[in-house]
């Protein structure tokens, strides 16, 4: 048994250094999200930038965590639409948005890819202005910053 763990281990290591999209084993995950947004040409919000949107209202937020942790507690104004079921839900909230109009995504934290993927996925759907605040809920909430939906 631990000679077929072995092999399996082994095996996986040698197929994550041939194929295109390897898993980043040492990679720093604090900045991973950051860099990729960045290497797709995404704006970025800080926790200043998202507390300036949210304030002024002035872009749609989306938080792409599952609606269990929306449920939970969520950024002021913010509307779920989570990356895990976003080709079903997208349709539910397409109706709130116009091709050039603002928005915001959100996910976990610094080392949640959610948020990164749903501003891919928004746009690769023709939405031009979505901005992606990297640090989401858990900065958020360490900012001691006020949060909807808590029990």
């Amino acid at each position: 048994m631990a000679v077929l763990m072995l092999l399996a281990a082994l095996c996986g290591a040698l197929a994550n250094l041939v194929h295109p999209h390897r898993i980043a084993w040492r990679e720093d995950w604090s900045i991973y999200i950051e860099a990729r947004a960045l290497a797709a040409g995404f704006p970025l919000a800080d926790t200043a930038d998202a507390r300036k949107i949210i304030q002024a209202r002035s872009h749609i937020i989306f938080d792409a965590r599952p609606a269990t942790d929306f449920k939970t507690g969520h950024l002021p104004g913010a509307v779920s639409l989570p990356f895990d079921s976003v080709n079903s839900e997208f349709q539910n909230v397409a109706v709130l948005l116009l091709t050039g109009q603002p928005v915001l995504t959100y996910c976990s934290g610094l080392v949640c890819d959610e948020s990164f993927l749903l501003t891919r996925f928004l746009r690769d759907q023709g939405f031009t202005n979505v901005v992606l605040y990297s640090g989401g809920y858990e900065e958020w909430t360490r900012a001691g910053l006020p949060v909807e939906g808590r029990p």
